[in-house]
């Protein structure tokens, strides 16, 4: 790997560190709030933040034939996303929802063969279904105990949407990172993305300014600065350096780490399938990114063994 590459990878696992401890807010805002309103309060902080940064950085000077792509990645790829993985998973169990949106690193290889001419590796291949092995053992109790009960299928159809859209989101936002700085094609998105949630807020969004508490402010703080704007960015510049298989690949990180934390922060049991099904994850991953270098590079191996 290149050194630049290696910086590329430490950028995603450090995404999915953030992404994976981050669960229990998100689920603690959306309780507390309400979804809708938690997901239109927190990106109607993000606009106050970052417009003055876009307007003092002039971030919004993108040439004219590069909008309708801007458009597409911030409303189809982000606002799209956020929405539905929202719907999906008030109508669908967690455990059968969370197996669901692993397609989301399949959607991405996919969609980066078909329009940016990535090319598929076996080794991408045999990562990605070790990865996906390793979350049905992840989740398998889960699916044991949810898979008697009445599956919605507009939930279903909702997180395989919203995992084609940021299959969106990664794939066609890669020229765009390649011809612009990360950091005003990552706040222009989010900017451009806002809108869409505020009519879906159930009550009004300005008056919550006061009903948070000092914990939720805090939590608030970390969903928009460390989960949304630094983990996106950090995600932006894997996506630029990796292929769109590799770059997916790692998502199925995000899971284990949820898990863990759940471990060492909350208390919880760890058990049989939550350690087989971490370490298949984490093989998948490996294979994903490593397994076509060492594969390419075998007989190098092989020499350097049968050295004196």
């Amino acid at each position: 790997m290149s050194s630049q590459q290696s910086r590329a990878a430490i950028a995603l696992l450090i995404t999915m560190l953030i992404w994976g401890s981050s669960a229990v807010f998100i689920r603690s805002t959306a309780v507390t709030l309400g979804p809708e309103n938690a997901l239109a309060f927190r990106y109607l902080l993000m606009l106050i933040i970052l417009v003055p940064f876009i307007l003092w950085r002039g971030a919004w000077r993108i040439h004219r034939e590069d909008w309708p792509r801007l458009l597409i990645v911030s409303i189809v790829g982000m606002a799209a996303f956020n929405v539905l993985l929202t719907a999906g998973f008030a109508r669908i169990p967690a455990g059968i929802g969370t197996v669901i949106t692993m397609s989301e690193p399949i959607m991405i290889a996919l969609l980066a063969w078909v329009l940016l001419r990535e090319r598929l590796s076996k080794g991408l291949w045999i990562g990605l279904a070790v990865s996906v092995g390793g979350a049905l053992v992840l989740f398998w109790p889960s699916l044991m105990r949810e898979v008697g009960s009445n599956i919605d299928g507009w939930g279903v159809g909702a997180l395989l949407i919203a995992s084609l859209a940021w299959a969106i989101y990664t794939v066609a936002g890669k020229p765009l990172l390649e011809k612009y700085n990360g950091f005003n094609i990552t706040a222009l998105t989010f900017v451009l993305s806002t809108p869409v949630y505020f009519p879906l807020a159930t009550k009004p969004i300005l008056p919550l300014f006061w009903e948070l508490d000092a914990r939720l402010w805090f939590e608030m703080f970390f969903l928009i600065v460390p989960n949304a704007f630094v983990a996106t960015l950090l995600w932006n510049y894997g996506s630029k350096h990796l292929s769109g298989a590799v770059t997916g690949s790692f998502l199925y990180l995000i899971p284990v780490i949820a898990v863990a934390c759940g471990a060492l922060i909350l208390g919880e049991p760890v058990t049989w399938n939550l350690v087989t099904g971490g370490l298949l994850i984490i093989a998948g991953v490996a294979v994903a990114q490593f397994g076509e270098a060492w594969w390419a590079n075998r007989h190098n191996w092989k020499g350097y063994e049968q050295l004196p």
